[in-house]
């Protein structure tokens, strides 16, 4: 999660993207690792240390969100609508896609919106969804969610050293121009 990605730690990419979308009053980072948790605060997220029993590989994200959500943010100023989980190795996830994915929960009323790349599978970089639903536990394989494509150009969910490469060269081409324009 704090790997150097292009320059900066990976995970500085979902929170600045999180801050970009202009959806989120505050952004949060759950972990169980001190690096992690002083890298999230330095890029503007609120680190949250994540107990034991969550910060293991098969734990989902619909548990840690409810725990985040029933435990972490009990009796918040105003009610909690949506929750966005925004994974930390998502560099190629635009704040565009986020607000699309907003507009549907507010329009269409979904409990969840969920991207979707090539052949259907899931790029790994975020679920949306009602705070309710989260906190209720309620799968994400239902008739109650909805998907959005995404950008292939964005597709690359990154579980492995060859994922990761690949990532690299796509955030690359995706931002060539930034460069050219920005030297």
């Amino acid at each position: 999660n704090i790997r150097p990605f292009q320059g900066k730690p990976i995970i500085a990419y979902s929170i600045q993207i999180a801050r970009l979308s202009g959806l989120f009053k505050e952004i949060f980072v759950t972990t169980d690792d001190y690096e992690i948790a002083v890298t999230a605060e330095r890029y503007g997220a609120h680190a949250i240390g994540r107990p034991d029993g969550l910060a293991q590989n098969e734990i989902g994200t619909q548990e840690v969100m409810k725990w985040v959500l029933t435990k972490c943010l009990s009796r918040p100023p105003e009610p909690i609508d949506y929750a966005c989980c925004i994974y930390a190795t998502a560099p190629m996830l635009s704040p565009e896609t986020l607000q699309r994915a907003c507009r549907i929960l507010e329009q269409d009323k979904p409990h969840y919106v969920v991207p979707v790349g090539h052949w259907l599978r899931d790029p790994g970089q975020f679920y949306f969804g009602t705070a309710h639903a989260f906190e209720a536990g309620f799968p994400l394989n239902t008739d109650g969610t909805m998907i959005i494509s995404i950008d292939p150009q964005t597709d690359c969910d990154i579980n492995t050293e060859e994922d990761w490469i690949r990532a690299e060269r796509m955030y690359a081409d995706l931002h060539k121009d930034d460069r050219i324009s920005h030297g």
